[in-house]
């Protein structure tokens, strides 16, 4: 004999409000201009947490990547500072892609975040790439910064020796 779980008012909401929210997100992933919508909110501060979680979560077509990647990038070199795990977990899960969509994105984008010259941008870079583990891209990065007159960008090149051992 079993007996029937008693649970309070509040928890039958929350149950009663999950169950909405996944019906919700169900009848959104169907609408037709749902990818439109996760590019909308990718740009607004405000929602751009919220849209890299379900880029983390979804599945997208080589073609959509293409045009959610670059996005995703900037934020995860110069975005928010509390949205950039989110972007570099989408990042890391799509690096293997078949087409090899982040790297060769990233690559293109790669000589316009050196030639900035912004040791934020560079610190942020230098993560991203120990991250995805592109050793090409950070070779590149560390022979700029151990070559810089400007010493806040020489201090990445120190803190690489000191936390990465590699050069």
């Amino acid at each position: 004999m079993t007996t029937k779980p008693i649970n309070s008012k509040e928890w039958n909401s929350v149950i009663e409000a999950d169950r909405r929210l996944v019906a919700s997100k169900h009848n959104f992933r169907k609408t037709n201009n749902f990818f439109e919508q996760i590019l909308l909110a990718l740009n607004d501060q405000e929602q751009q947490q919220l849209a890299l979680e379900w880029i983390r979560d979804e599945h997208f077509s080589d073609l959509e990547l293409e045009r959610l990647i670059p996005i995703i990038i900037d934020i995860a070199v110069d975005g928010n500072q509390d949205h950039l795990p989110y972007a570099r977990e989408v990042l890391f899960n799509n690096a293997f892609n078949s087409k090899d969509i982040v790297r060769k994105k990233l690559t293109s984008m790669f000589d316009d975040f050196l030639n900035s010259e912004d040791d934020w941008i560079y610190m942020r870079l230098s993560e991203l790439l120990i991250f995805l583990n592109y050793n090409d891209l950070r070779k590149r990065l560390i022979d700029k910064c151990k070559n810089s007159a400007d010493e806040n960008i020489v201090d990445i090149y120190t803190t690489f020796l000191q936390d990465y051992d590699w050069v």
